[in-house]
Order: structure tokens, then sequence, then C-alpha cells
């Protein structure tokens, strides 16, 4: 009797510590998940809950700032500084040459004016400054309209900016007013500032026609005796020019011969010194041998050198 008393208690004591931790396992998740369900619908944002949303900060945007100009633009001030070097029949002359272009007025949206001025000083011929205008179109650059046209005696034209769509690598070849240039570059060279600028350098590939009226006399310039330096960063603008022009008597060479060379002086008012661009000429070129001369008539050597005077305003 005794131990079936005894049996009974243990087995209920039992049963109450099992009935325990069972009621303690699910009682507890079943009042988490009342929970859950009762705080859902405030502690979640669509489909996540809030605690995992990140914090929005509203950031203020960058203050605008004005595109860069395009290279013609309203405002723009060009100069270029050279020299002559006149070798006819035994005379030497040596003029100095002065241009300058002004983009003075706005035509439309893509187009505007270009104000063009020449002089020479010194001047040993008396030649008479020059004034015109062209219309460019700041796209292209290239010039739609101008106010005078070039002699057509003159055949050809270096760019004193280069066309938008005219891509130059180096060791391939470019047009230049229907002539075949080689372009090498990038080189350097220092500014009167001590600042390293680049540019492309452009020689004639062949000899051509520079001017040609009908009579006996012709200009070629001669293979390599075309050179032109122009801006490798950006606004294509001619920095130098070094151009040789051989006279021809009935298709015949002379020693006769004519060299203009031009340096980039002033950009917007910024200055720079023509010397080194001459220095970093002669760098890249070989000495040539100083000419011989023929006799002719002083009076028609005169009127040839004249001509020589056009050939810097009909560069538009």
């Amino acid at each position: 009797m005794n131990l079936s008393w005894k049996g009974a208690v243990y087995t209920l004591l039992i049963c109450l510590f099992i009935g325990l931790i069972v009621w303690t396992y699910f009682g507890g998740h079943s009042a988490n998940a009342g929970q859950l369900e009762t705080h859902a619908p405030d502690q979640s944002l669509g489909s996540y809950p809030t605690q995992y949303v990140p914090v929005i900060v509203e950031v203020p945007g960058p203050t605008p700032t004005r595109p860069p100009l395009a290279t013609l633009h309203l405002g723009l001030q060009l100069r270029w500084d050279g020299e002559g070097e006149l070798y006819l029949d035994g005379y030497y002359w040596n003029p100095g040459t002065h241009l300058t272009r002004t983009a003075d007025k706005q035509i439309d949206a893509d187009t505007i004016r270009i104000y063009g001025s020449q002089w020479y000083s010194p001047n040993p011929f008396d030649w008479q400054p020059d004034n015109w205008y062209c219309h460019y179109n700041t796209v292209t650059n290239h010039a739609e309209l101008c106010s005078s046209q070039s002699d057509p005696a003159w055949k050809w034209i270096d760019y004193w900016i280069l066309p938008a769509d005219l891509a130059l690598a180096n060791g391939q070849t470019v047009m230049i007013d229907g002539q075949v240039f080689n372009v090498s570059g990038p080189h350097t060279f220092l500014t009167g500032y001590g600042e390293e600028a680049r540019f492309w350098r452009l020689s004639n590939r062949d000899r051509f026609l520079y001017y040609y009226r009908g009579d006996e006399w012709k200009q070629y310039v001669e293979r390599g005796d075309a050179v032109l330096f122009y801006d490798f960063d950006g606004s294509r603008i001619r920095l130098f020019s070094n151009v040789k022009r051989t006279y021809y008597y009935n298709d015949k060479p002379t020693s006769n011969s004519v060299r203009y060379e031009e340096s980039l002086t002033n950009l917007d008012g910024i200055k720079s010194t023509a010397s080194e661009l001459r220095l970093t000429h002669s760098q890249l070129e070989t000495e040539s041998t100083p000419p011989t001369f023929l006799n002719s008539d002083l009076t028609e050597l005169i009127k040839r050198v004249d001509l020589d005077s056009q050939s810097f305003r009909s560069r538009r």
C-alpha cells in the first residue's frame, strides 16, 4: 500500500514537470507570435521591417557652372606677328607682318563675326593696310561668308584654325586646303611663362603651286617648305607658320624666293613669346643653303614684290 502511494506521487510530479516544460516552450512562442501580429502594422514599410529601411538624407545639388566657351566665341582676340624674307635677284627685304582677328559680333546661335586687320611694319614698299570680316560657324570652324574674296591667282591658303572635323594623328597625313601634309606630334615647347605647351607639327608632303596669274612667273612651295604648328590641347589655332615660296620662270626654278614666318603672340589677352616657337622650329629643321640670285630689271622686280603683299591678305 505504501509503495503504491509513493509511486503515484512520483508519477504525478514527473507529469507536472513535463507539462511545465511543454507550456514554457509553446506558450512563449505563441506570445511572441501575437506580439509580432500586434506591432506589424506599425513596424514595417511595405514588405520590409522599418529597422532595415535606410535613412534618406536630402543632399543639395551642385552649384551650376557655365560650360566652357567654344574656341570661336564672342570677345575672342588673336594676334600674330612675324616677318618676311624676300630674296629677289640680288636684293633682300625684311618686312614685318602683323595680323589681328577679333570676334566682335554674335550673328546667331552658332555663327560669329570675326573682324580681321593686317598691316606691315617695317613696310619697305608702303603696302596698304587691309581690313575685312568673315562669318564663322562656331561648331565647324568654317568660314561661311566674307566681306571680300581672295584673288584666284593664289592657289593655296593655310588655315589659321583647323576645321573641327579634321582628325590629326602622329604619322598620318591630312589635307590642308587640298594639299597633303604629314603630321607629327605632339611636340612640346616652353612658353614665355615657363609653362609647357603642346602642338602638332604639319609639313607638306609634295611640291604644290602657290601662285599663278597666267604669265611666265609661278610660285611653288617645295616639299617640306610649308611648316605649320597647331595647338594640341583643344583650340586647334595655328601657333606658328613658316612658308617658303620659290619662284619659277617658264616652269624652271630660280633662286628667287619669299618666306613668311608668323607666330601667335596674343590669345584672349594672354601674351606669348614668339622666340620659343622660332627656336623650336629651328631645332626641328635643317639649315637651308643661302640662295644665289639672277639679274633682272628692277622695275619688274618691284612689281613682283608688290604682288607678295597680297599673300598675307588672302588668308581669310
